[in-house]
C-alpha cells in the first residue's frame, strides 16, 4: 500500500477509535484534578506578578498523526510594575515519547518525557512541521499553579505515553497522549470533550476554545507579545493564530455566575 494511501486510511480510523473509547478510559490520577475551580479561583498573586499561557501546535502539511503535536506553556512573569525588562519563568507540558519516536498504533504504555519549549520547537522543525501559537493569553493565578501541579505530575513517573490513549494499557490510567497530558487537569470535563479526532492545531485550537468560553483569561483582546522575545521565541518561523469564536473573560461577574451554572448541573 502507497503512503499516501496508508496516511489517508489513518486519518479515517483515528477519530473513531480515539472517539469511540474516550468515555470509557480512565484518567492517570492526577492531583491536579483535585482542585477545585472554587480553590483555584481562591489563590492569588503578589504585585508585581502574573502569568500567561501559550498554546502550541505542529503538524507537517500532509498531516500525518506521528508528525502532530499538542503543548503549552505557562509564563510567570515578575516585576511587571517596576522599571526594567519583567523576568519570565517558562513552565511547559510537551508529553512525548522518551524516543521521540510516536508510534500511533502501539497499544502499549511506554516510557514518557516531558521536554522544554525551547527543545520541542526546534523537534518539531526538524521533523518538517509547521509549529503555531495561540496567545500569549494572561490567566488567573490559580489556572497557573493547576499547570504547574499536572506538570509535577507528568515528571513523577507515575504515567507513560501511548499515542492512542483511550484503547490499549493507557486506558487503565497508566498513560497519556501530548493533548490529554495538558487537559487532564481539567476537573469539570472528562476526555470526552478534547477527542483525539482532533489532532495537531485542531486540538490545540480546542483547548483554546475551553480556554476562552471559561472566566480563566483576562482581558483576551489584549495583546502580549512582548514575552516572545523574552523566551527567545522570535527566532523561530511561529506562525501565530488568533481565536475568533466565543469568549467568556475573567471578570468577578462571569466567574461567580459560572460557578453557579457548574454547580447547578
Amino acid at each position: 500500500m502507497s503512503r499516501p494511501r496508508f496516511s489517508a486510511l489513518l486519518l479515517m480510523a483515528l477519530p473513531c477509535a480515539a472517539n469511540g473509547c474516550a468515555a470509557l478510559a480512565t484518567k492517570p490520577p492526577t492531583p491536579a484534578d483535585d482542585i477545585s475551580p472554587r480553590q483555584s479561583a481562591a489563590i492569588t498573586a503578589p504585585p508585581g506578578e502574573r502569568y500567561f499561557v501559550l498554546i502550541f501546535g505542529s503538524q507537517t502539511c500532509l498531516k500525518h498523526p506521528k508528525y502532530t503535536h499538542t503543548w503549552a506553556t505557562v509564563v510567570k512573569a515578575t516585576g511587571c510594575d517596576g522599571p526594567g525588562t519583567p523576568r519570565v519563568e517558562p513552565q511547559t507540558i510537551s508529553w512525548l515519547p522518551a524516543t521521540l519516536n510516536i508510534r500511533v498504533w502501539s497499544l502499549c504504555v511506554e516510557p514518557g518525557a516531558n521536554l522544554e519549549l525551547n527543545f520541542t520547537i526546534e523537534e518539531m522543525l526538524r521533523n518538517g512541521e509547521r509549529v503555531s501559537l495561540w496567545g500569549p493569553y494572561e490567566v488567573r493565578p490559580g489556572f497557573a499553579y493547576r499547570f504547574s501541579v499536572q506538570k509535577a505530575f507528568m515528571e513523577s513517573g507515575q504515567v507513560g505515553y501511548q499515542c492512542i490513549d483511550t484503547i490499549g494499557e493507557a486506558a487503565h490510567g497508566t498513560g497519556c497522549d501530548c493533548i490529554h497530558a495538558i487537559t487532564d487537569m481539567d476537573p469539570i470535563f472528562d476526555r470526552s470533550r478534547y477527542p483525539l479526532a482532533y489532532f495537531g492545531d485542531a486540538a490545540s485550537l480546542n483547548i483554546v476554545r475551553r480556554l476562552q468560553t471559561r472566566p480563566v483569561i483576562m482581558c483576551p483582546e489584549s495583546d502580549h507579545s512582548w514575552l516572545l522575545p523574552l523566551l527567545g521565541l522570535d527566532k523561530y518561523p511561529i506562525v501565530r493564530r488568533s481565536y475568533s469564536g466565543p469568549s467568556l473573560p475573567y471578570t468577578p461577574e462571569n466567574l461567580e455566575e459560572y460557578f453557579r451554572r457548574q454547580e447547578a448541573r
